[in-house]
């Protein structure tokens, strides 16, 4: 045991040997003063511009040594302690191609010894050859990075050719089958009327065909197949249920629902309105980027529109504390704003935005100073409710119409009080009876018996007043019981009396 223990702790001893060499510091310090007396300067004029900042060819950024070390689609550029083994010193010597730099013809031959000698001094870097960064483990875009799958634009895929050309009947057919006969197999046989039917509703719309669509379909399709298919898809794509189906993808990528969420998950009252913009959209057949737009900046954009107004719940889906205390409205303004970027990203351009919030992001472009840059954008985004005019024509056709009768009624409003209205009130005043001649009066009950219900004690003072005595519970009630023989009783007021005690 004794000895195991002596061999497992000789381990890093001896690897620490290997790593560091007595020598180590000097050669670093003057592979340092090599870098401030050329080569930084050289590296920074003559090859930063495509390997550093935005370009970055073959994935080479030398801006650090961290990254120089990393190397780039060649694998590694430089061998710390080797120049004859490092690729940078062979393609500056014009021993391999491609020669570099690439412009400005070759480097000196003093400046290449100075690069030789530099690489076996271990090819220590100064500083930074970009002002710009900060910081060796800062991210930095490249024309790579800005070529990621989600920024490029959608093209127009060429059709691929297939052997099977009597099988299809249109492009989409192309694409299916050329799968298929890339891996050697052989389409299906064509489905039965009935089942294609079934097929298509559930699909298309999400329900079942009624028993007299299906026999109608049936009788259609033993004429002619196609134009009864046709005539179907054409019928379900019209069908408001269409934009139900689908809208529930949609909703769910956008994390909709009719509450709040959190523990108290109360209603939000207006929240189908976003709902039924999308099931419209759908239905509308809406062109996909105006319904993006529409979702991110629907008010800016159609500040009239009550469809954009609708969109805009888009932003606003997402869960949210309904129950905050004065400490938590910052944090819980910042958790609304990744909420809303974090879904735009997910959702429009399949991108998890929301990791760049803390760091970097680990697999895509997305620094985080561009994060929060994004979350600047929608900065002045508030929660608000607004009125909303679903069908301003009808509103307005309506409101014309009603205009007509209201204007008629205040005109004749006016003209009986120019022409009637002083004779009717002189006249009313004659027949009215003379409410002050009538008069009220106050009686103090006598021989009352009052009960307390949670153990006060009443104590009569005399004068018909009582004085409470005992427990003096939080909450009391009160049973009176008392006799009178006055008649045509119209209330009954107890007084609040104060006492010495």
């Amino acid at each position: 045991m004794v000895v195991l223990i002596a061999m497992l702790a000789s381990i890093p001893l001896g690897l620490a040997q290997a790593e560091v060499r007595p020598d180590h510091a000097k050669k670093m310090a003057k592979g340092l003063a090599i870098f401030r007396d050329g080569v930084g300067q050289a590296l920074k004029q003559r090859c930063v511009k495509c390997h550093g900042g935005e370009k970055v060819r073959g994935e080479l950024d030398i801006t650090t040594r961290n990254l120089l070390l990393k190397g780039g689609s060649e694998g590694p550029a430089v061998v710390p302690g080797s120049a004859k083994a490092s690729r940078l010193f062979k393609l500056i010597s014009h021993a391999e191609k491609p020669h570099m730099p690439a412009k400005g013809g070759k480097l000196p031959a003093g400046l290449i010894a100075k690069f030789a000698e530099w690489i076996d001094m271990g090819a220590p870097y100064g500083k930074t050859l970009l002002d710009s960064k900060v910081a060796d483990g800062e991210m930095q875009i490249t024309e790579r990075d800005r070529g990621y799958w989600a920024f490029t634009p959608l093209k127009m895929t060429t059709v691929p050719k297939v052997e099977n050309s009597q099988w299809v009947s249109n492009e989409i057919d192309h694409f299916v089958l050329s799968k298929l006969e890339a891996a050697g197999l052989q389409p299906n046989d064509p489905a039965q009327h009935r089942v294609l039917l079934r097929r298509l509703y559930f699909d298309i719309i999400g329900l079942p065909p009624a028993p007299e669509e299906v026999a109608n379909f049936l009788t259609a399709a033993d004429g002619n197949p196609r134009a009864a298919l046709e005539s179907v898809v054409d019928q379900l794509l019209n069908s408001p249920h269409y934009g139900e189906r689908w809208g529930r993808h949609w909703l769910d990528v956008a994390r909709y629902a009719d509450s709040f969420g959190f523990e108290q998950d109360t209603d939000r009252n207006h929240a189908y309105h976003y709902r039924d913009f999308v099931i419209k959209a759908l239905n509308d057949d809406m062109p996909y980027d105006q319904f993006v737009r529409w979702q991110i900046a629907g008010d800016e954009i159609a500040p009239e529109n009550p469809l954009a107004l609708m969109a805009t719940g888009f932003l606003g889906a997402g869960v949210f504390p309904t129950q905050l205390t004065e400490k938590e409205f910052e944090s819980a303004r910042y958790d609304e704003l990744d909420d809303m970027v974090g879904t735009m990203g997910t959702a429009m351009l399949g991108m998890t935005i929301g990791c760049a919030r803390c760091h970097d992001h680990k697999y895509d472009p997305i620094p985080t100073r561009d994060y929060y840059r994004l979350i600047t954008t929608f900065a002045t985004t508030i929660r608000s409710e607004i009125d909303v005019d679903l069908n301003p024509a009808v509103t307005k056709a309506g409101l014309a119409k009603w205009q007509v009768v209201h204007e008629k009624l205040v005109a004749g409003l006016a003209r009986w009080e120019d022409e009637s209205l002083h004779e009717r009130f002189i006249a009313w005043a004659k027949n009215s009876p003379d409410e002050s001649a009538e008069k009220f009066e106050w009686l103090v009950l006598d021989d009352l018996e009052i009960e307390s219900l949670n153990g006060a004690v009443f104590k009569s003072q005399g004068d018909g007043s009582f004085l409470l005595a005992g427990n003096n519970p939080k909450d009391d009630r009160w049973v009176i019981t008392t006799e009178s023989k006055a008649k045509a009783l119209t209330g009954i007021r107890i007084e609040a009396l104060a006492h010495e005690s």
